[in-house]
């Protein structure tokens, strides 16, 4: 059962903006600074100057680049760019692909609100960073905007085609929105407002079970951010603002988005104590492990060459690629002998589907075991950076800023789907959804009341 909520959605005022491709932007995990500059650069509203502000060297704690994209978003609503719905709503999101995505043409989609705790009753231990994501300034943009800009995505099996023919038949109406991007996919979003919808959706989602599949880190902040106001406010009634979040559901049935696999990049710090031949042998009791010649100092060519190899290799058993300081490539398939479940530790807690998956393998059994040497330690941020390019990951080596790279292959959807129908959350930084959902198409500002 999953219970959402309808909002009050802030959304761009398309009459005056005469150009919507201009102004939303692929989600920020997906862009390197450059993309970042370059997207953020094609409008003077684009979306990414709220989401992406740029800090100047006279920041101080009173007058910084977070104060000054919530005045921003104020000054944007009194111009009348930015608008808020006048009702609760529902969003139904459609995206048509210019080029079919693994056989599928598009995706359908609802923006809601959900409970933080319905997501996850417990604390998502998120370990490590993007290199393309701050932390503490997500945390800082949420505390001091009060907005959700981005959703957490989640699936949910729609078996009954129930949620599926809801939609189909509300996309035969006229979008509210409708635009194309840059890649010429084709974005229509609908508001749902109607009485009788909104309790048809809650209806259909009474049955249905979503799970968290790519935002485990705007949980944790989301989660972060209402026990502050708890504390700040002293109200714990568990039907404030801060006690929901943005969320974007679909159903795995559509089969609309195909993964990128997430690499690994280990600190400098997390191996100053390691002996790299100590590993390898540790690694070979469960992994055969085969070295691979290939030049680290060209990561393009080295990449292409790791990742066509595990996929090789991972066609029947988990191979991973591991890349050394000293330029050796090493690629670790599991060996045929091996139960899956032997290489965990007793104290990890996994069920049977998530311990097949590749990720799974990487994190609990060759970092946290073999590598660190103890599953229960407690990583910071930085000691594990993710990478959704494989060569930017490489020359981090080349960059001396790293104690070893693990590239992974993608983890499949079907494997994402068995881990959710065994009721078994999907771990951070499992994967990247691709296409991306963009950001710009309805936000939701906690600030906003009736």
């Amino acid at each position: 059962m999953t219970d959402i909520y309808p909002f009050l959605g802030t959304r761009y005022n398309s009459r005056l903006i005469e150009d919507m491709k201009l102004v939303v932007s692929p989600f920020c995990s997906y862009l390197n600074p450059e993309k970042l500059k370059e997207i953020s650069g094609r409008h003077t509203y684009n979306i990414l100057h709220l989401i992406h502000p740029d800090s100047i060297e006279e920041d101080q704690e009173y007058n910084n680049s977070y104060q000054r994209v919530a005045s921003t978003i104020q000054t944007w609503r009194r111009d009348g760019i930015l608008v808020n719905d006048n009702h609760k709503s529902f969003y139904l999101y459609e995206q048509i692909y210019a080029k079919p995505v693994n056989g599928c043409k598009k995706r359908l989609g609802l923006f809601a609100l959900m409970k933080v705790e319905d997501i996850s009753p417990d604390p998502i231990p998120v370990e490590g960073s993007t290199p393309h994501i701050n932390t503490s300034s997500l945390h800082k943009l949420l505390r001091t905007t009060n907005c959700h800009f981005s959703p957490a995505t989640m699936f949910f099996h729609d078996h009954n085609m129930k949620f599926a023919s809801f939609c189909n038949e509300t996309v035969t109406k006229k979008p509210w929105e409708n635009f194309q991007d840059q890649n010429g996919d084709t974005h229509n979003i609908w508001v749902i407002n109607k009485k009788d919808l909104i309790n048809q959706i809650n209806g259909l989602f009474k049955d249905l079970d979503a799970n968290l599949i790519e935002g485990h880190l705007l949980v944790e902040i989301a989660r972060n951010y209402r026990d502050d106001q708890r504390e700040t406010t002293g109200n714990a009634d568990g039907n404030q603002p801060f006690d929901y979040m943005l969320v974007f559901l679909s159903s795995f049935e559509e089969r609309s988005v195909i993964t990128r696999p997430i690499h690994r990049v280990l600190s400098e710090e997390l191996g100053s104590t390691v002996d790299d031949e100590e590993v390898l042998e540790d690694l070979s009791e469960y992994f055969t492990v085969r070295p691979i010649k290939t030049d680290v100092k060209k990561p393009e060519t080295a990449a292409k060459k790791i990742l066509e190899t595990i996929a090789e290799k991972g066609k029947k058993h988990p191979a991973i690629g591991m890349a050394l300081p000293d330029g050796r490539v090493f690629v670790m398939t599991l060996k045929s002998k091996i139960k899956i479940s032997d290489i965990y530790d007793e104290e990890t807690v996994l069920g049977k589907a998530a311990q097949k998956l590749h990720v799974s393998v990487l994190q609990h059994n060759i970092i946290r075991q073999i590598w660190i040497g103890n599953p229960e330690v407690e990583l910071e941020e930085g000691d594990i950076l993710y990478f959704d390019d494989a060569a930017a990951a490489l020359s981090q080596i080349s960059h001396r800023e790293a104690s070893a790279v693990f590239l992974l292959n993608p983890c499949l959807m079907k494997d994402i789907s068995e881990v959710v129908a065994a009721g078994n959350m999907i771990p951070p930084f499992t994967a990247t959804l691709h296409p991306p959902l963009i950001n710009g198409l309805v936000f939701r500002d906690m600030s906003v009341r009736h």
